[in-house]
């Protein structure tokens, strides 16, 4: 599993290395609490952007890397504003499968934070924020781009079997037998000859990597975590 899933983050990530773009001023990026919209770029590789609540997020332009950017510390904020995010970190802008999005990475690449590119207003973002809390998440996991925010909210285990039915969509075939038996009662499921076979699309291997930044957060620092009941088993 954990072979698999670097292979794919190699691929996924030098495939959108030509599919980038730049952010302008004017954007709108929407993070799942927040709406950031872009007030300026100064000596054109500086992006600075604010929210109505006056919460400053700054990034800077990485030389000669198309769509890279890096977090850095803003005017008036001396704390990331990105929850568990340090500055230094890179932010990818990327462009795929009808998706115009931010994602903040670990070091080690992997993405723990998504900014969705959007022309709505404050408002309607929130309300599309809440049509997706409402949705059943077997309904959105596999073709919605999710949010950190959003995931807040669902306990850890099931993010595990959020995380696994990406994969499972696909006819993964698991080696836990919990999980064996849970997707196999899906109708849907039909089991590959061979994993390798199982290729996931931006908006899947993104949700992926979210939910699996979540599952990793200490105990007790997920919101949704009961006391005394944290899974932390490096299961599938």
């Amino acid at each position: 599993m954990k072979k698999l899933m670097t292979i794919v983050l190699m691929l996924f990530c030098a495939t959108l290395g030509t599919q980038a773009q730049t952010i302008k001023k004017g954007d709108k990026f929407w993070d799942g609490s927040n709406l950031y919209t872009v007030k300026e770029i100064r000596m054109g590789t500086i992006v600075y952007m604010t929210t109505s609540q006056d919460n400053e997020l700054t990034l800077e332009k990485m030389a000669g890397k198309n769509g890279e950017y890096k977090l850095i510390p803003s005017r008036q904020a001396e704390d990331c504003p990105i929850r568990f995010a340090e500055f230094g970190w890179r932010v990818q802008y990327i462009r795929q499968d009808g998706m115009n999005f931010l994602a903040v990475r670990k070091p080690k690449g992997e993405t723990m934070w998504t900014m969705v590119l959007t022309p709505d207003n404050e408002d309607n973002c929130y309300g599309q924020q809440q049509t997706l809390e409402k949705a059943n998440w077997e309904d959105v996991v596999n073709n919605t781009l999710l949010n950190t925010p959003y995931l807040w909210n669902i306990p850890r285990e099931q993010l595990r079997l959020m995380r696994n039915e990406i994969l499972a969509r696909h006819g993964y075939v698991f080696q836990s037998k919990d999980l064996r038996e849970y997707f196999s009662k899906k109708s849907w499921y039909k089991p590959v000859a061979n994993n390798s076979a199982v290729k996931l699309n931006v908006i899947e291997q993104t949700n992926v990597e979210l939910i699996k930044s979540e599952e990793a957060v200490e105990p007790g620092l997920h919101p949704a975590d009961v006391a005394g009941d944290v899974d932390q088993s490096d299961v599938e």
